[in-house]
């Protein structure tokens, strides 16, 4: 292509497609990788065919609006979304921050979750993944009705977010294991923002097997202690119940759902984000 076609491209392109805040937005959640801000600004030049110092504005409103912020990571400066207001998940689900007024209607569902270094916020796409998985199991046709008042279990809780999105989905109970201490404050913290104190039981301590059975199970967590702790994870799943997997790479989804698959479980629902998959199965009744 010419300079002067490239040029005419951008102009048509400027035409057909105006900027606005939410495809400035989708840049940023639809990278494969995490961008610095000089990456950003560069994508949103090209998206809009925007000058650098225009690409700089759209960059300092978005940071204005709090739609995204600056996070420090190894050295580096990215820029992520913000959770510093309320951000839609999926369909049902909404994650704020406590004290910050929601926008959800009456069928939908806020997840509170302070700020703080366990992993479990929003930002991954893992996280994501899950609570998509959690939508569909708790809300579409063919399955609504089948969970509600039934016990759960989040193994490496993190935040506690999935735990949470359970329970506030229609679950009786969730049992929420989690080895890292800082985890299990912030976890306990996150619980007692929702309001559910008496439904989401942190427990610091890993997960071993014992009598339960549990109609839900969520892990999200690397492919190798997947994969280690199955037998345990069969061993608290109810027959009929349904298990929520994540945390594994994409090139790692077809290792897991034949390890899975061997056990009994079969799959019902699975999706990849950014590299990212996640699984949902049901248990051989």
């Amino acid at each position: 292509m010419t300079l002067a076609n490239g040029i005419q491209d951008c102009l048509k392109k400027r035409g057909m497609i105006p900027f606005d805040r939410d495809r400035a937005l989708d840049i940023l959640n639809n990278a494969a990788v995490r961008l610095t801000a000089r990456s950003y600004i560069r994508e949103i030049g090209r998206e809009f065919c925007l000058k650098p110092f225009q690409a700089k504005k759209v960059l300092k409103s978005l940071v204005d609006g709090q739609d995204v912020a600056y996070q420090d990571l190894y050295g580096n400066t990215y820029v992520m979304e913000s959770f510093s207001k309320p951000v839609r998940i999926t369909d049902r689900f909404f994650i704020l921050p406590p004290g910050i007024k929601s926008i959800a209607a009456p069928n939908e569902i806020d997840i509170r979750i302070s700020p703080g270094i366990s992993f479990g916020t929003g930002h991954h796409p893992t996280t994501r993944l899950c609570l998509a998985a959690l939508d569909r199991l708790f809300f579409s046709a063919n399955q609504a009705g089948r969970l509600q008042g039934g016990k759960a279990g989040d193994i490496g809780t993190g935040s506690g977010v999935l735990a949470i999105a359970a329970c506030l989905a229609g679950m009786s109970q969730c049992t929420a294991w989690e080895t890292d201490p800082n985890a299990v404050s912030e976890a306990r913290a996150n619980v007692a923002a929702n309001s559910i104190e008496d439904r989401v039981i942190v427990i610091h301590d890993i997960m071993t097997p014992q009598e339960l059975k549990l109609s839900l199970v969520m892990a999200n967590l690397r492919f190798p202690t997947l994969k280690q702790i199955a037998p345990d994870i069969n061993s608290i799943l109810a027959p009929g119940g349904h298990l929520i997997l994540s945390g594994v790479r994409a090139w790692e989804m077809e290792n897991l759902k034949t390890h899975y698959g061997a056990m009994g479980l079969s799959i019902e629902w699975e999706r990849e984000e950014k590299q990212w998959g996640a699984l949902a199965l049901t248990k051989m009744p």
